[in-house]
């Protein structure tokens, strides 16, 4: 694995806690049989309706990458556990990189076609123009400056390359954003961990178009869970949606 493990400090503090929730939500498990199982079996039990709309997500992105050439170059950020990446690696050269290289993030991997990389979406420790097809599932909406993230994850795509963005929530508006966020910080504070809403923010599709570094199509706008549905009622039309997006890189003012 290319990537040194972080020294300590907020992103360790960051990692431990963000572990520690999600294990307790059931979103990951130490147990080596979680990650190989996703998105069609949920071994934790606890959120199958997450993982099943994930999984029709999933096939979305599989339909997409069906129209292009078998074995292309293929970046899974945000890798987490690795599913996704050892779910593409049987049909693609896969490269999966998150800021988490520990048992429960990279360490997780344990699919020898998978190359792992530690790094942060920001600062991708890789060269410009290396992948086909670069993959956000359920990971762009933890960039701390999106726009710089867009930025990195346009340099290191080929010219004719593609970004698929999915599993993060779009708001309609910057407004609806905020209001979602103070939400996030309330649940985090209450589990005695306030510190991870700095590392979450929801997206627009307004600030995804505005950076120009992609032109986005929806793929699918968004299926969802029942009680999601629910909560996007009850917030009229302020709720957000988890869509598919494909980008086409879009070049650069003189190139």
């Amino acid at each position: 694995m290319i990537g040194d493990e972080p020294e300590g400090g907020p992103l360790r503090r960051f990692l431990a806690d963000y572990h520690r929730l999600r294990v307790e939500e059931g979103f990951a498990s130490d147990h080596p049989a979680f990650a190989r199982q996703l998105p069609f079996r949920d071994a934790t039990g606890r959120n199958a309706a997450v993982w099943r709309v994930r999984a029709l997500h999933y096939l979305v992105m599989r339909a997409a990458l069906a129209l292009r050439p078998s074995g292309q170059r293929i970046l899974d950020v945000g890798a987490g556990n690795g599913w996704l990446a050892r779910r593409l690696a049987g049909t693609h050269r896969v490269t999966a990189i998150d800021v988490d290289a520990t048992s429960a993030g990279l360490g997780a991997i344990d699919d020898p076609r998978v190359h792992r990389v530690r790094g942060e979406l920001e600062a991708l420790p890789l060269r410009d123009e290396t992948f086909d097809v670069v993959i956000a599932a359920a990971s762009l909406h933890y960039a701390v400056d999106l726009a710089a993230a867009l930025g990195e994850l346009a340099r290191v795509l080929r010219p004719t390359g593609i970004l698929l963005i999915a599993d993060s929530p779009v708001y309609p508006d910057g407004l609806a954003r905020h209001r979602a966020w103070l939400r996030t910080l309330e649940y985090y504070g209450s589990l005695g961990a306030a510190h991870l809403a700095r590392r979450y923010h929801g997206l627009t599709r307004a600030e995804l178009d505005g950076a120009g570094r992609f032109h986005f199509v929806t793929l699918s706008p968004g299926l969802g869970t029942l009680r999601g549905m629910v909560g996007r009622w009850r917030a009229g039309a302020h709720g957000p949606r988890m869509p598919v997006l494909l980008g086409r890189k879009l070049p650069r003012p003189g190139e």
